[in-house]
């Protein structure tokens, strides 16, 4: 099976949403993650994107800056629009380290995306709640059975952690997966294939998982040349995706 390649809208939340999608679009990407920290999330623009052919891979919303309640709600809001679009993951994040209440937080969205049937994912993040898989088997975990991992290759790799035993052992909770290139020694996104991440070990391991969705291209700080910089970021996934 191929991969489809896709990206999220967070890292163009400084461009009007439309112009954003269409530059998706344009780079040759086949989904997006629907990010509700761009300023014009709606469900009026996640129609708009579908319109453009683009497939949504995940509603998202992460909020590590963000209290409790605040994360609560716009996490119930990500979940909502998830489930009324029949998105199938909502991509979920943890505060930074000491956030209040995340525990809790959880719990609650775990049993509001099992009443609506979307499947939740959250991803680990160095510096937060959350900071790496000892981390996720610990509080996400014990959740139950359908709480699973948006896996951030990147991360993974700056903890020495993107290892075939360690993505495979995540199996069926692998709900999602975010690429980028990254040097172990800097938490910087970087385009594929740059810094000195082990892309066998990535490709081996989402194999042995059984994970078939989309690889989701998480870039930030995007230059004024942007769409060539998406088209550049794309086809070096996709030189990886035929090289592996």
């Amino acid at each position: 099976m191929r991969f489809k390649t896709g990206f999220r809208t967070s890292g163009l939340r400084h461009l009007p949403l439309k112009e954003a999608l269409e530059g998706i679009v344009h780079a040759g990407f086949q989904t997006v993650e629907f990010c509700l920290e761009h300023p014009e999330a709606s469900s009026s623009t996640l129609e708009s994107a579908r319109r453009m052919g683009l497939e949504i891979s995940a509603v998202s919303y992460h909020g590590k800056r963000d209290d409790s309640d605040t994360r609560l709600r716009n996490g119930k809001r990500a979940v909502r629009m998830a489930a009324e679009y029949s998105v199938p993951v909502v991509v979920l994040g943890s505060p930074l380290d000491g956030g209040e209440g995340f525990l809790r937080e959880a719990a609650e969205l775990y049993d509001t995306c099992r009443e609506l049937g979307v499947k939740p994912a959250w991803e680990t993040e160095p510096g937060t709640v959350l900071n790496g898989l000892d981390e996720f088997n610990r509080c996400i975990v014990p959740l139950g059975p359908f709480a699973g991992i948006n896996l951030d290759a990147g991360h993974l790799h700056i903890q020495s952690r993107c290892t075939v035993s360690d993505i495979s052992s995540l199996g069926e909770r692998i709900f999602h997966v975010h690429v980028e290139g990254m040097n172990r020694s800097e938490h910087r996104h970087l385009i594929p294939g740059e810094g000195d991440m082990e892309w066998e070990n990535l490709f081996s391991g989402l194999a042995e998982a059984g994970y078939r969705g989309s690889l989701t291209v998480d870039l930030f700080d995007i230059p004024v040349d942007w769409k060539e910089y998406l088209q550049q970021a794309n086809i070096a996934l996709n030189g990886l995706i035929d090289y592996m």
